[in-house]
């Protein structure tokens, strides 16, 4: 036998030896998928029980995903992205926009009609009336960067136009946090590994014999108390410390992943730079500290500069979230408005307990965009320029973080402004001032109801409640109308969305409460892709405010499913007269005229509605020349 034979035998076995175990273990994992153990949960699943007339297939997000991040399901909490519809063969017409982002993102209290999605929505359908945009939000509560991360891969293969991140506030203390009870073993390398191997069969074998043996001391245990109160294990994060710095490491690494996926794949990204409420939340750190209310009774403008000069003494020796807060609200009673607002921030960002991403995130993000050459909507301009002496308050956020109603509205113009300027969709000719479009606002009584009694109940439990004082009695409903009451306590009890919208639907109609009737039959349109009468009567009521953009916008999507209903025709066409679309208007007549299924009556009306448009056309050239 030669050296050179002798040579090949002996790499060939180390060679053997080497791939040995990894075919062992290729092996056993065919054994475990062939035989249905462990599952793969994907982040979009197929939309079954569709109108028939409804051909496309689609696709909505996976209310299940949270569950692919815990060994055992039970413990996992109960959050999920909202229910929304997009087809799953992209149009090549349409312009595709995905959200990611934690609880501010997805809307929180007030659902998706609050969200991002749900503003933007309701912007693009007056900017961009003529185009198909479709606005996926995968965000939800109580996750950060390590989800998103996770995210990107299916997102990308959503074939995104525009993907837009507004997240940084869960970076501790939510899901994977470096602070939170839900937190993985073994740092962020670890947590990057669980990510990349979460769907192997044998990794969740292994992980179920471990969770089995150790789950009481590796995961929070499940009560009645809010998901804030289960996510604080490390309920004290100093600033600068260990701890703290591995947040920001986490953030900047994991979000420098996402940016350079996206950038791989040629998808435009816009961050939103982050804010919270600055001005009217006291440091969580310092709730059983002291007696805030008291505290702010006796403020006087005699006694602040004394106090201002007493609380700098012990800020040079000891920076506490407290004395600067303290501090910030005596600078805010002598109108040194400025000062204050540097000492309500250097608040949040000593505050102990972090549920309010620190000021270095924002910093992180700017960097980030340059980094990896991105837009970065100034959320942060947008709210100080709308908040008294540019303090950012209980005006536009709700608690620490959400917004309201107002705020949710400013966050999403935030997004509009850079993406006109950006023109990131093809640009419009259409204005639409933004005093305008507030009246737009598609959050309905019955969303702003539910979000004051959600978040009168997250306020009367950790970490807003002196755990000394707390206030055991139940949450009182806002004050409503009977009816309203009525559809309020449905949906607390997680009643049939579809069924309170409808009776709502009934109810407004019958008060003659025109706007309010529209909205609802507007959002029953936009979550029921397959309800062409939702649309139709949406339509109507917009015709009957005189709204005619929106009327001819909800028209069409109910002739888009039902194309040979004359009725709905004959409404589109109505539409477009009055938004001077005469040539449209006819076109559309036209095809009624030729419906087989029209009745005599509806034919007359058709031949009035073509004789109209002709002699409105005919007069209008005559004027015109």
């Amino acid at each position: 036998m030669s050296t050179y034979t002798a040579k090949a035998k002996q790499l060939s076995f180390y060679l053997i030896l080497i791939a040995l175990p990894f075919i062992i273990i290729l092996l056993i994992e065919l054994a475990l998928r062939l035989s249905a153990f462990g599952h793969e949960i994907p982040l979009f699943i197929e939309v079954d029980n569709l109108d028939k007339r409804v051909t496309a297939t689609y696709l909505q997000p996976n209310p299940k995903v949270i569950n692919r991040y815990f060994a055992d399901e039970k413990l996992a909490p109960k959050v999920s992205p909202d229910t929304v519809y997009f087809k799953k063969h992209k149009n090549e017409n349409s312009f595709r926009i995905f959200i990611q982002g934690g609880s501010t993102a997805a809307g929180f209290p007030y659902g998706r009609w609050g969200s991002l999605q749900g503003m933007l929505e309701q912007r693009f359908k007056r900017l961009y009336p003529d185009k198909d945009i479709e606005i996926i939000n995968t965000a939800m509560a109580a996750v950060n960067s390590y989800t998103l991360l996770d995210f990107v891969d299916e997102i990308i293969e959503q074939q995104p136009d525009l993907v837009l991140v507004y997240a940084g506030h869960n970076e501790y203390l939510g899901i994977m946090g470096v602070g939170s009870a839900f937190a993985s073993k073994g740092g962020r390398l670890a947590t990057l590994l669980h990510l990349k191997f979460k769907d192997w069969r044998l990794y969740q074998l292994l992980q179920k014999i471990y969770y089995l043996a150790f789950a009481p001391d590796t995961q929070p245990s499940k009560t009645n108390k809010t998901l804030m109160s289960q996510v604080a294990k490390e309920k004290e994060i100093a600033l600068n410390s260990d701890l703290y710095q591995q947040g920001i490491e986490q953030f900047e690494g994991n979000m420098s992943l996402i940016l350079a996926k996206y950038q791989a794949a040629k998808v435009p990204v816009v961050l939103g730079n982050l804010v919270s409420n600055e001005g009217g939340q006291v440091p969580f750190s310092s709730v059983n500290n002291v007696d805030w209310q008291a505290y702010k009774d006796n403020l006087t403008t005699d006694n602040a500069p004394t106090e201002i000069a007493r609380l700098t003494n012990i800020a040079s020796q000891n920076k506490s979230a407290q004395h600067f807060y303290q501090q910030a609200l005596n600078l805010q009673l002598l109108a040194r408005y400025e000062e204050a607002q540097q000492a309500f921030v250097l608040a949040k960002d000593h505050d102990l307990l972090r549920f309010r991403a620190p000021s270095k995130f924002n910093e992180v993000i700017s960097h980030l965009a340059k980094k990896y050459k991105v837009n970065v909507a100034d959320v942060q301009a947008v709210f100080k320029g709308n908040s008294a002496n540019s303090i950012i308050g209980n005006h536009l956020i709700l608690e620490h973080l959400h917004p309201t109603v107002e705020g949710y509205f400013l966050l999403a113009e935030a997004y509009v402004q850079l993406i006109l300027e950006q023109k990131l969709i093809e640009p419009t000719s259409v204005t639409y001032p933004r005093e305008k479009a507030r009246n737009d606002i598609p959050v309905s009584v019955i969303d702003s109801l539910y979000g004051e009694f959600i978040i009168s109940k997250l306020i009367n439990d950790f970490p807003f409640t002196n755990a000394t004082n707390k206030n055991n009695e139940k949450v009182a409903l806002p004050t409503s109308r009977k009816f309203e009451k009525q559809a309020l306590i449905k949906r607390i009890e997680k009643g049939d969305w579809l069924s309170i919208q409808k009776d709502l639907l009934v109810k407004y109609q019958h008060r003659k409460e025109i706007p309010e009737a529209a909205k609802i039959a507007a959002s029953i349109s936009t979550a029921m892709i397959d309800n062409h009468q939702a649309s139709y009567i949406a339509g109507q009521l917009y015709q009957q405010l005189n709204d005619w953009q929106l009327a001819s916008y909800y028209h069409k999507k109910a002739v888009n499913i039902n194309e040979e209903n004359v009725q709905y025709l004959l409404a589109l066409a109505q539409d477009y007269f009055f938004l001077k679309n005469y040539a449209r208007s006819l076109s559309i007549l036209e095809k009624a005229n030729k419906s087989p299924t029209k009745s005599p009556e509806q034919k007359q009306k058709i031949l009035q509605y073509i004789a109209n448009v002709k002699r409105t056309m005919l007069s209008t050239t005559k004027s015109g020349s």
